[in-house]
């Protein structure tokens, strides 16, 4: 028999063999030997099996049974219909064509039938469904925890499995204590914390956890969100000389009142599920494959204790302070009175942090603590550098659409203590004067990078992650730039931590429905191997990086690295009659453009943005006065763009100070995928037992043909020329070279389409919009425009 164990080893069948006895579709006591596995397969265990895999099913066949009458049924159970999808004489062809493996010659045996049994229950449905998953939602293996003295999850394919009841799910909440007193009343800020987690952890099942840290979940002070006006002259600053050390953050130190006195132990109180803000459903999904999602939204956030800082070291502390209670290094209390400890007996230690936006940029955080514990993050639209954010080379430079943004107006934002009246009374007027050292150090006036900026750039401490990371970010996402991902990724590079990235086509969105990537299935094996350690080999399995492809979005490219594999930087000059060229020839001439966005046909009052978009944009071959405008020739083939690129020139101004942007665009008629989504199947996504659904998703196709499409941009002050923390000084009408770094991007551009270069100064969108006009004089032959491309 050791030798029949081992050969089957080498043909990946014998765990085969022990996972459908572990199901219960075989007999335990089944005897798998020699000469069993090379006969025929009978009846009998031919329709024990299969009426196991189908309800109501009767199945009429002859005995032995041949590989046509299992595909057959197997077929059948997959949702595909004989006549409709395949016929009888093609059984075999149409199994091999959506992915089954039939043999193709012999005897079909009782190894065989065993075998094509685990590709059924790997398979797809016709729907687009695991069909073990379909079984399982069915009720399959309901009693897969009977009689087991602590239940425990079902793995199959390398996936835990919904077998857990949402309905029966608990909730609970709890409060801990953080090493904080961010609101000054000399005790230990409490954080509120509810908890979603199966039924069975309260029979000593261990979970793992998948955290989400949310300032948004517990509503928001809309009627506070007052942007600032950005309509005024840029101010004019002398020269400085300053080195990174005299803007490095220094640190802080608190003065941390004793922990509460602990005056007994209880379990959590269960409650019902309040109405969260920015929680997507999807989270229950993985409640009924066995794991807790724990909800926070911090401090200062209403039901908690503590304010809002927006991005400051004691929010990571708070943050990271769920992931040691549930390590069991801090404390956490059934209420705010009473001083009775709650325990997170039920949890594994295994956290996962995961989240958009904000609540990615907090996962970001969390990791470079080095807190242990967090053992992998999916930060999906996320912050790693909050200067990048809200400014860029010494300008205030927001999210595109929102001009005028800035970290004191997303601190009173996310302030949400103050929709409890009682609660806000006795903290209002400290955390007014929160907000007026926040408005003071942001540093709205020189825009230049500084302590404050400092503390709030998680990269600075990238060498202290020990999480693996998978990042999740539209290329198109104009709030949280694709630079901020770029400039994760080459931390993480540098310290060899272990990373995947997707990137889609959409702009500031969770992607777990987009049609094309089944993302719950992705995010199901990689939880499972970093939080349950089941070797399922999705590290070698996924592709470094996927990338969707913006002239085809039902492609997805994959890299080994980023930017794409393959790139090479090439230069572009300006040569005769506009064209960009890779030669470059010695042109003395100058040439000019006026920052002036009354040319434009913008209107302040009534800010319409299109209406300049298309105007600095469209025509390059036109003369404009507020914009050079340079093309290629048509392109001879597809080109790919991927990574950072980048602009220089050589020019003067006949002021003291100005703004200097650049665009890449893409000149082409094209019917270009737009960021509307139109449900493409409904109820398509099955959270699982009781959970709920969720339609599958695409990107709406442009109908009309568009002549155009800006690649990227990019901004910067004269005066921050050398870095983004000194001002240089800008002498009218003397030479400086300016260069400047374009938000990163991924993008094909087709054959026979143009690319174009844009130079000008104010951008309506995204930088301050002066009312002084400023003119620039620009050697042509110092035009550069570096594109990594292939």
């Amino acid at each position: 028999m050791k030798g029949v164990v081992c050969n089957l080893v080498e043909r990946h069948k014998y765990e085969n063999l022990k996972t459908l006895k572990k199901l219960k579709l075989i007999n335990e006591d089944l005897n798998f030997t020699e000469d069993f596995l090379q006969e025929e397969v009978d009846h009998s265990l031919f329709k024990n099996v299969m009426t196991k895999l189908m309800k109501n099913v009767e199945i009429q066949c002859n005995n032995p049974i041949t590989k046509e009458d299992f595909h057959l049924i197997g077929l059948s159970s997959l949702g595909y219909k004989e006549g409709e999808d395949f016929q009888r004489d093609n059984i075999i062809s149409f199994s091999k064509d959506i992915g089954l493996n039939p043999i193709e010659n012999g005897n079909y045996t009782n190894s065989d039938f065993l075998s094509n049994v685990i590709d059924l229950l790997k398979a797809k449905t016709k729907d687009g469904i695991d069909y073990f998953e379909k079984l399982c939602l069915q009720g399959v293996f309901d009693d897969y925890n009977e009689g087991k003295e602590i239940p425990e999850i079902l793995v199959f394919n390398g996936k835990t499995q919904p077998i857990f009841d949402y309905d029966k799910s608990i909730f609970e909440k709890v409060y801990v204590e953080t090493p904080l007193d961010t609101d000054k009343d000399n005790k230990r800020d409490l954080i509120a914390v509810y908890i979603r987690r199966p039924l069975e952890s309260n029979y000593g099942m261990k979970v793992p956890v998948i955290y989400v840290a949310s300032p948004y979940m517990m509503c928001c002070n809309e009627d506070l969100y007052n942007l600032h006006n950005v309509d005024g002259d840029l101010e004019v600053f002398e020269e400085t000389n300053i080195e990174y050390e005299d803007v490095k953050f220094k640190g802080k130190k608190f003065d941390l009142p004793e922990p509460r006195e602990v005056l007994g132990q209880t379990q959590a109180p269960m409650i019902e599920e309040p109405e969260f803000d920015a929680i997507t459903p999807w989270y229950k999904y993985f409640v009924t494959r066995g794991y807790a999602i724990v909800l926070a939204g911090g401090i200062g956030t209403r039901g908690s204790e503590g304010v809002r800082f927006c991005g400051s070291v004691e929010e990571t502390i708070s943050t990271i302070s769920v992931v040691d209670w549930l390590n069991k290094r801090t404390r956490a209390f059934s209420n705010k009175e009473d001083n009775l400890e709650v325990v997170a007996d039920w949890c594994n230690g295994n956290v996962g942090m995961t989240g958009k936006s904000y609540l990615g940029t907090l996962a970001i955080a969390a990791a470079t603590s080095g807190v242990d514990g967090l053992k992998t993050i999916v930060p999906e639209a996320a912050i790693s550098n909050w200067y990048e954010y809200y400014r860029c080379n010494g300008l205030t430079a927001p999210a595109l659409g929102w001009q005028g943004d800035d970290a004191d107006l997303l601190a009173e934002y996310c302030f949400s203590r103050r929709l409890d009246p009682e609660d806000y009374k006795g903290i209002k007027d400290y955390f007014d004067d929160v907000l007026e050292n926040i408005r003071k150090e942001q540093d709205r006036i020189s825009g230049n990078y500084n302590e404050f900026w400092d503390e709030r750039n998680y990269l600075n401490n990238a060498d202290k992650i020990k999480a693996s990371v998978f990042i999740v970010h539209g290329i198109k996402d104009w709030n949280v730039q694709p630079k901020q991902f770029d400039m994760l990724w080459k931390e993480l590079e540098k310290y060899d931590v272990p990373r995947k990235m997707i990137i889609h086509q959409g702009d500031h969105i969770y992607i777990n429905n987009l049609a094309g990537i089944d993302f719950s299935d992705i995010m199901n094996k990689w939880y499972g191997y970093w939080l349950y350690d089941i070797q399922n080999n999705i590290m070698d399995q996924l592709p470094t990086v996927t990338i969707q492809n913006n002239t085809d979005t039902s492609l997805w490219d994959t890299s080994n690295n980023w930017p794409f594999d393959g790139v090479e930087k090439v230069d572009y000059f300006v040569g005769e009659d506009k064209i960009l060229t890779r030669k470059k020839d010695e042109y003395k001439d100058q040439v000019t453009f006026v920052d002036d966005i009354s040319l434009t046909g913008f209107d302040r009052d009534n800010p319409n943005e299109s209406t300049w978009l298309n105007s600095i944009v469209s025509g390059p071959e036109e003369e404009k006065p507020y914009r050079l405008s340079y093309t290629t020739e048509a392109l001879q083939q597809d080109t790919r763009i991927s990574g950072t690129v980048s602009f220089r020139m050589k020019a003067s101004l006949n002021s003291k100070t100005g703004i200097v942007s650049a665009m890449l665009v893409d000149y082409g008629k094209a019917n270009r995928p737009t960021l509307e989504l139109k449900k493409v199947k409904e109820d398509a996504i099955i959270y699982g037992k009781n959970a709920g659904t969720e339609d599958l998703v695409d990107f709406v196709i442009d109908e009309n043909l568009t002549e155009f499409n800006v690649i990227t941009r990019g901004w910067m002050s004269a005066q921050n020329r050398r870095n983004n923390y000194n001002k240089d000084e800008v002498i009218p009408g003397e030479e400086y070279e300016f260069t400047l770094d374009m938000i990163p991007i991924d993008y094909t551009v087709l054959k026979g389409h143009r690319l174009g270069l844009i130079i000008y100064s104010t951008d309506v969108e995204a930088t301050p919009r002066p009312f002084k006009i400023t003119e620039f004089t620009v050697q042509r032959d110092s035009i550069v425009v570096t594109i990594p491309m292939k």
